[in-house]
């Protein structure tokens, strides 16, 4: 006997073997058992969930030498050649190639005479969808008044192809995707009946690789089989498949994390040197995007069926790293991006784009921080000083509030501000370069009190660059390790201020000047950029 493949060998006989589609498989048992048969019945879903396996399980139990049944017996000549597709009373057809007017009236025609052996004659119509107007038009009639005899089994990956005037004709049952954990039991099973040895993750990944489609597991393991000798891991299926290893999404959510644009674009040119399809990476790291956010909305075990423990202990790691409002900025980001890589000839360029973008703290702007700047531009329009917002009455429970700070304090910040801008520049020299033309300008009693940090006139730019919450907090911090002083800041442009002037040395020579509107570039960024891309730093005019 020639070789069977594992989707037909494994074929479902009986309504029993039908897998994860109980309430269907319960109600077509008792269809056949209280004898409620229809005319016309329509199975929609996903590909390899069990439509057309259904339909013929379907019509064994009505042809059956023992039925109408729900249990056929499997051994009679009826239920074998239904089995084997050589029944005359049950006719398979591809509705794509049987399509037009002309195909549907001679179907017609033919569904007047009586079945050969069985009961019934029987039309499963696959992918009916396929049909054209005039074929549906056709079909409509005998649909809704068939001869008693006949039943039509309608199976379709769209419905919402298919007309509503026969829509409205059928039975209409809908087939869902099978979950990981049906598809990789049954996986299990049948590599002990066919003696082979899989791993754990490979089985996961099978069916991860299947998407919820029995006959595409099943047909990835038979070819698994046949790429190995021996054992099957989880390695051979990313070499079979061309499956992504999903390490590479964790680093780069670490570098996203980080800043650290250049751990990016050295994985993206590590990935296309791989020959890697960048699209199908972008849609990979989507798709781990996607767990995370399910991770920080306290989803638990239901939103990961597609993953194993280690791999569900890793994603809750690094949603740690982000807030909600992050995540899902990254996630609109990259699905924007997917959408225009396609059509550019070189999709590297615009996923360099978004993981740069995504790189830089500015870009993910939270919803707090929005909240926060809309509160301090009312203020502004209100008049000075009225976006500091107001102290709230202590209640009589509450416990007394820390003394204030004093104007002892501001003249304490005033002289740790070189050393604050030192240490901000180990950490962010884009920052410390943007507050090198502010000074602190005044404090203001309250819970917080609050540091306002003055910039002069014409330097809004410098402002609204640093008016970003990650920014205040790392200000925030730096000044409680020098002064021991909880300060809020809040960066403001003050009225008479002069612009700061600092000698070569950034010291302070009187009021401090800065020379230009944007900050001096990260010697060491470009430095490793130029190097990376094998490229030299052009020297600028003037």
């Amino acid at each position: 006997m020639s070789y069977l493949i594992f989707a037909r060998k494994y074929r479902p006989q009986t309504f029993s073997e039908i897998l994860g589609q109980e309430t269907i498989v319960t109600t077509l048992t008792n269809t056949i058992r209280q004898g409620r048969i229809g005319q016309a019945y329509l199975f929609a879903g996903p590909r390899g969930t069990g439509k057309t396996s259904t339909a013929r399980i379907f019509s064994k139990g009505l042809n059956c030498v023992k039925g109408p049944s729900p249990k056929p017996c499997l051994k009679c000549g009826r239920c074998q050649e239904i089995a084997e597709g050589r029944s005359l009373d049950v006719l398979e057809i591809d509705g794509a190639s049987n399509r037009g007017i002309d195909q549907i009236r001679a179907l017609r025609e033919l569904a007047k005479f009586t079945p050969a052996a069985g009961t019934h004659k029987i039309y499963i119509i696959d992918e009916v969808h396929q049909i054209t107007a005039e074929g549906f038009n056709a079909l409509l009639k005998i649909l809704e008044e068939p001869p008693p005899h006949v039943v039509f089994i309608l199976a379709t990956t769209a419905p919402h192809k298919v007309p509503a005037t026969i829509l409205s004709r059928c039975q209409r049952y809908d087939f869902r995707r099978l979950s990981n954990q049906v598809i990789q039991e049954k996986i299990k099973g049948i590599a002990r009946e066919e003696s082979l040895t899989i791993t754990p993750e490979a089985v996961l990944g099978i069916a991860r690789a299947a998407g919820g489609s029995l006959r595409d597991a099943e047909s990835i393991l038979d070819q698994a089989a046949s790429f190995t000798s021996g054992k099957i891991r989880e390695e051979d299926l990313r070499a079979l498949l061309g499956t992504l290893d999903e390490t590479s999404f964790a680093q780069a959510l670490t570098a996203i994390h980080k800043h650290d644009a250049l751990a990016l674009l050295k994985q993206v040119a590590e990935a296309a040197h791989a020959g890697t399809d960048l699209v199908q990476w972008t849609l990979g790291f989507l798709g781990y995007l996607r767990n995370l956010l399910v991770a920080k909305a306290g989803a638990g075990p239901l939103g990961f069926e597609d993953l194993g423990e280690a791999g569900i202990e890793e994603i809750r790691k690094l949603a740690e790293y982000f807030s909600m409002e992050e995540l899902m900025v990254m996630i609109q980001v990259v699905t924007a991006t997917v959408g225009t890589m396609r059509p550019v000839g070189e999709p590297r360029i615009p996923l360099e784009m978004a993981l740069i973008r995504l790189s830089s703290a500015d870009s993910l702007v939270q919803v707090s921080e929005l909240i926060a700047r809309l509160e301090e531009m009312e203020g502004r329009l209100k008049g000075p000083g009225a976006s500091a917002p107001p102290v709230a009455p202590a209640s009589p429970a509450a416990p007394p509030n820390p003394a204030p700070p004093s104007s002892a304090s501001l003249d304490e910040i005033r002289a740790a501000w070189p050393r604050l801008l030192e240490e901000i520049h180990k950490e962010r020299a884009s920052v410390a370069a943007y507050l090198d033309a502010a000074a602190p300008f005044a404090l203001q009693v309250g819970d917080p009190s609050q540091l306002i940090v003055g910039f002069p006139k014409g330097f809004e730019f410098h402002r609204d660059a640093l008016d970003k919450l990650e920014t205040r907090q790392l200000l925030q911090k730096t000044l409680e390790l020098l002064t021991g002083l909880k300060l809020a800041v809040i960066f403001r442009i003050q009225e008479g201020l002069a612009p700061v002037k600092r000698d070569l040395e950034g010291e302070e020579a009187g009021a401090p000047e800065v020379s230009s509107s944007q900050p001096p570039p990260d010697p060491s960024f470009l430095k490793s950029v130029t190097e990376l891309f094998e490229g030299r730093v052009l020297p600028g005019e003037g």
